[in-house]
């Protein structure tokens, strides 16, 4: 089942490319499954939201699902809101093959506007965006918490490209709402995906380390092969983008931090033929949600598999060693 959160204004109708004013966003549910352009959520409003979200978890317990999953879904740049959606739907379709990683995905939809030229505004906007997330990361963390006793969930969340920034930010802002937790924590998995932030962010103390904290394990994937974040790091002034470069110094990450090589799959030549929700080609820098060696990864991980025993992957090793910390897939 699929939900929405947006801070897209409504303007003609429509949820555009601009955000809505004072940190405000909408919860959107009951969404209709009708073919592209036709599809939307039918209703609106905080606690009917809640309520379907809670209903939907129970009802997957009752079908036999173990342990049923709650997903956050984070766009990246150049994407409108029906872009959003398709996101999600595709997103969805592929986790979801099989009823024992059945999972509920909560898109987060920031008023990107769906136009590559227009990087440097997106930017703009996800900034502008921080605001609204955070508070809705704050009503999930309080959500979770009301229900923690009779919780039988896991968490995780997946951010792509330039989503990345604004899950940085927003845990950075939860942070001071909430202090740096020690006890539960907001996400078991938290999953970056060609993550357009800085290499150094991951570092011990750097601006990701709040991602971490609020998080069991975090995932990096990385592709040398991704052209795009080659882009993005010269309008970042040249420095190492994560999502292309991976960490600057794997002796100074988090122990919580896994870094996954997935250039084998990640390229040109492999995610050939990979068709999205509207059969366009796949691009590299979108790979990481399509390529099939790639989503078993993610499955895995979301699943909590111990990251020594995820199949389809291998350490990387330092004089003979396996690294705990830096892998790639196989």
């Amino acid at each position: 089942m699929l939900f929405m959160v947006t801070n897209r204004k409504i303007i003609g109708g429509e949820y555009a490319d601009e955000e809505k004013k004072n940190g405000k966003f909408d919860y959107l549910y009951e969404y209709n499954e009708k073919k592209r352009g036709d599809d939307k959520f039918e209703k609106k409003g905080k606690k009917g939201f809640e309520t379907a979200l809670l209903n939907e978890l129970v009802r997957l317990k009752k079908s036999g699902v173990r342990t049923p999953k709650v997903g956050v879904y984070i766009h990246g740049y150049n994407n409108d809101y029906q872009e959003s959606i398709d996101e999600i739907v595709d997103l969805d379709r592929y986790i979801n093959k099989s009823d024992d990683n059945a999972a509920v995905i909560v898109g987060f939809s920031w008023p990107s506007t769906g136009k590559t030229a227009y990087y440097l505004s997106d930017r703009e906007e996800v900034r502008d965006s921080i605001a609204a997330f955070t508070r809705f990361l704050i009503d999930i963390n309080n959500l979770a918490t009301r229900n923690q006793h009779d919780c039988f969930s896991t968490t995780f969340c997946i951010a792509h490209s330039m989503g990345n920034y604004l899950l940085r930010k927003g845990m950075e802002y939860l942070s001071e709402e909430l202090g740096r937790p020690k006890g539960r924590l907001l996400f078991d998995e938290t999953i970056m995906l060609a993550p357009d932030i800085s290499s150094k962010d991951i570092a011990m103390n750097g601006k990701g380390s709040y991602i971490t904290d609020f998080s069991r394990r975090t995932h990096v994937y990385y592709s040398k092969h991704d052209r795009a974040l080659k882009a993005s790091s010269i309008k970042r002034f040249g420095g190492n983008r994560l999502g292309r470069h991976g960490a600057n110094d794997y002796s100074n990450i988090e122990d919580n931090i896994v870094v996954i090589d997935a250039k084998k799959y990640a390229n040109s030549e492999s995610i050939s033929g990979y068709k999205d929700r509207v059969n366009d080609q796949v691009s590299v820098h979108s790979s990481h949600r399509y390529h099939e060696s790639i989503l078993a990864d993610i499955k895995q991980v979301i699943s909590s598999v111990d990251r020594e025993q995820i199949q389809g992957r291998e350490a990387y090793m330092d004089n003979g060693v396996p690294l705990k910390n830096h892998f790639k897939l196989t």
